[in-house]
């Protein structure tokens, strides 16, 4: 499953991806594309200043900036 996580206009979003605790800030107005496989559920939790993205149990997660780069996650 792919999905996109955009920044506020106005805010830049800080988003940990966990069980790694890799840190991505997106800029105002920026998106990133994340993509879950496998047969897991993943987890997103927002929380009061960042959101967090668990990646799916017995599966993989990647992500992407909008210019398409891939972001890694270690």
């Amino acid at each position: 499953m792919k999905f996109k996580v955009m920044a506020k206009a106005t805010e830049s979003l800080t988003v940990l991806f966990e069980p790694v605790a890799e840190e991505v800030e997106i800029a105002a107005g920026d998106h990133i594309v994340v993509e879950w496989t496998g047969d897991g559920l993943g987890e997103i939790c927002l929380e009061s200043d960042y959101l967090m993205i668990g990646s799916p149990m017995g599966g993989n997660m990647r992500a992407w900036n909008s210019d398409r780069t891939e972001i890694p996650i270690f």
